[in-house]
């Protein structure tokens, strides 16, 4: 996991406590990081005051209709390891993380909240990252933005801003987002547009990041923490736009399909599904072109997905490496993704 965004809601007179222990320490110790009135947010005091051991920001609410809480930003992997500012926490390592933000909070601050794992967790990152050859990412990413990418994703204002990046795949939804990286390269040009000094990063060349983040969460910690839980949370979405299968040239895939497959008209079949959606640019618009082709959208939708699976089974990716790139072959880290939550 990258990040978790917790809240713990409040009463009145917890919320006056809290705003007076925090801002009390603060004032004390360090005066220059004392909650201030956030801009963007005026219902919310903040301070970055703990950012150097996780806490990118401690949130205050207040707002008029009655609603108090007090929420964290928290990248886990910095609370226990000083050094890991661009890694991800491990399940197995949460324990040690209740450990440090129980005593910030509680034994620190003299807050009077619950345990970490009790916390509500309003939004968690789900990620693992993948050594990839750094030269093959940026194909990897056009051959997933020819995957099958649905409606909710496509018709999000911000998936539309950022489709065309050349180092990220980012498709936003209501509750989820899904974003595919170029580590390296996406923290580069963050580095470029910031004013500040960044921890060196080289360390995280060759890196590609699967992340999914969910949203409006309303489980606690205790509840999303688990492997299985956070594997469901990437692979769902990779399974989805991606899937199974290797990526081949149309060549490559034809052998692959006439060796294997020893009914003719299949084999046609298989290989004039490869050409159409490769001519219509990817899975997505194949699949509306299909479906919509035929006066049953339903059994149009089943034969397209059969199709999509026989392709799979043979270990061809549906989506083609287009000739021009003068590669035969590129491995799909499906397998790969799955190793990391064993």
């Amino acid at each position: 996991m990258d990040m978790v965004y917790l809240v713990y809601r409040m009463t009145r007179i917890e919320y006056d406590r809290t705003f007076t222990s925090i801002q009390s320490y603060l004032k004390k110790y360090l005066n220059k990081s004392q909650l201030r009135k956030d801009h963007h947010d005026k219902n919310a005091y903040v301070t970055n005051a703990f950012s150097q051991i996780g806490f990118q920001e401690i949130r205050i609410r207040s707002a008029s209709w009655g609603h108090y809480s007090i929420e964290v930003r928290l990248r886990p992997k910095l609370t226990i390891d000083k050094e890991g500012y661009y890694s991800l926490a491990k399940v197995s390592e949460f324990d040690w993380v209740r450990d440090v933000f129980n005593f910030v909070l509680k034994d620190t601050l003299s807050l009077k909240v619950p345990d970490f794992f009790e916390w509500t967790a309003k939004r968690i990152e789900a990620a693992v990252d993948i050594n990839l050859q750094e030269v093959l990412i940026p194909q990897y990413l056009s051959l997933f933005k020819r995957g099958f990418i649905p409606d909710y994703f496509m018709d999000n204002d911000k998936t539309k801003k950022y489709f065309s990046e050349i180092t990220n795949c980012y498709l936003m939804s209501e509750n989820k987002t899904v974003n595919w990286y170029n580590r390296y390269e996406t923290l580069l040009i963050k580095e470029g547009k910031s004013k500040k000094k960044w921890v060196d990063f080289s360390q995280t060349k060759g890196l590609f990041r699967f992340e999914t983040q969910v949203r409006n969460g309303k489980e606690t910690v205790k509840e999303v923490l688990s492997k299985q839980r956070l594997k469901h949370e990437v692979m769902k979405f990779y399974k989805l736009i991606v899937g199974e299968g290797d990526y081949h040239t149309l060549k490559c895939a034809e052998q692959i399909i006439n060796q294997r497959v020893q009914n003719f008209k299949k084999r046609q079949t298989l290989i004039t599904m490869l050409k159409f959606i490769e001519h219509c640019g990817g899975i997505t618009k194949a699949k509306e072109i299909f479906v919509n082709s035929n006066e049953n959208t339903k059994m149009s939708a089943d034969r397209f997905g059969k199709m999509l699976k026989k392709l799979r089974d043979l270990n061809i990716n549906p989506v083609l490496i287009p000739e021009e790139w003068g590669i035969d072959f590129i491995e799909n880290p499906y397998a790969k993704i799955e190793e990391e939550f064993e």
